[in-house]
């Protein structure tokens, strides 16, 4: 299983280590860390991308469960926000997976160079990046520009579409949302998952903040249940496809299990302009991750 390793034991060490602290991620944004872990398995690991992209769906799903445990209270708030989601999830997450076997099959490109690319490396590389870049920038640019921090003034961006049926969501606080268009929310998420493992929780929580109208802290425990969702989907599909290292995802699932305690700590200790701040962050880093690996790929 791990004939992409050349080393074993080493490797299995940082698979540990880097499951700890997408664990942590996780737990602290309500982020699956798929947008760092998919990379990282690419990059530093060595696994090609459909390797990486399924081998992350199923170290999220143990990662999100975790942190459902550790999150969770008994109001369970947020949990019809995420049914609707999760309705358009399982279809979103199919198209995502079958698009990469499409990939698969595409014929090497020819660089200028004369060496060969493959080409569902630097497809899935160069649409993560472009991604990673658009959610960074958009959450510094409203963190810091935004003077005062009141979330429950927050009102989302797609409240106005009063696509029928809507709902009155307890985390919601500014009016009813249509349910069509939270299952359409949900059904992108998915893809997301399915094509690039990120699990959808780098969209989640900037999604349900801006667009939906949560406020930070409700927006993450929605979001770890939908990471868990959309995770599991994706580890279903991909699995089916045969897109999954085991031997290095559950040491990974080992090393989360004790990040995702460090991370609900933290969760607990700052506001909510601090969690997405560090989120924007995080996901620039991850961006930086990305565009190092393409640049070594198309580099002579």
């Amino acid at each position: 299983m791990l004939e992409y390793l050349p080393t074993e034991w080493p490797k299995l060490a940082e698979g540990i280590t880097l499951g700890y602290f997408v664990g942590g991620l996780t737990s602290f944004f309500g982020a699956g860390g798929g947008f760092i872990i998919t990379p990282a398995l690419n990059i530093f690991l060595g696994l090609p991308m459909n390797l990486a992209v399924g081998t992350s769906s199923l170290q999220i799903v143990g990662a999100s469960a975790f942190s459902l445990f550790e999150h969770l209270d008994k109001r369970l708030l947020g949990i019809r926000v995420a049914l609707c989601l999760g309705l358009g999830i399982p279809f979103g997450a199919f198209c995502g997976a079958m698009l990469i076997r499409s990939l698969k099959n595409l014929a090497p490109w020819h660089l200028l160079n004369g060496e060969q690319l493959d080409p569902l490396n630097a497809i899935l590389l160069s649409v993560l990046a472009l991604f990673l870049l658009l959610i960074a920038a958009w959450m510094l640019y409203d963190t810091f520009l935004r003077k005062k921090e009141d979330e429950s003034l927050n009102i989302g961006l797609l409240l106005s579409l009063q696509i029928q049926p809507t709902f009155k969501f307890r985390t919601i606080a500014a009016g009813n949302f249509s349910i069509p268009v939270m299952v359409g929310l949900g059904g992108a998420s998915g893809f997301l998952s399915g094509l690039l493992g990120i699990g959808g929780g780098v969209i989640m929580l900037p999604m349900l903040y801006y667009l939906v109208g949560q406020d930070t802290k409700a927006a993450t425990q929605t979001s770890i249940m939908l990471v868990f969702i959309s995770g599991l989907f994706s580890t279903i599909f991909h699995s089916m496809e045969g897109n999954i290292d085991y031997a290095l995802a559950f040491p990974m699932i080992f090393g989360a299990f004790f990040g995702v305690k460090t991370g609900a700590i933290l969760h607990r200790k700052v506001s909510g302009k601090s969690i997405r701040t560090g989120f924007g962050f995080v996901v620039l880093g991850a961006w930086l991750l990305v565009i190092l690996k393409l640049w070594r790929m198309l580099s002579p």
